[in-house]
């Protein structure tokens, strides 16, 4: 009689936490600067994302 053949199976990943949609989970979002009366657009500069503090994981993801 042949061996008996098992295949091993592979434990399931645990899911991915959820990613904040304002900095797609870098933890990083882009603020333009703007100067004048009118407001004019003068440059842009990379700040800490306010709602994940710079996680990257959403701290909600059941509400939104």
């Amino acid at each position: 009689m042949a061996a008996r053949k098992t295949t091993a199976r592979k434990p399931k990943a645990p899911p991915a936490a959820p990613q904040c949609n304002p900095c797609r989970g870098s933890g990083w979002v882009t603020e333009t600067y703007r100067v004048g009366r009118s407001l004019r657009p003068v440059g842009e500069s990379d700040v800490l994302c306010a709602r994940c503090l710079g996680s990257g994981i959403d701290p909600t993801p059941d509400r939104w």
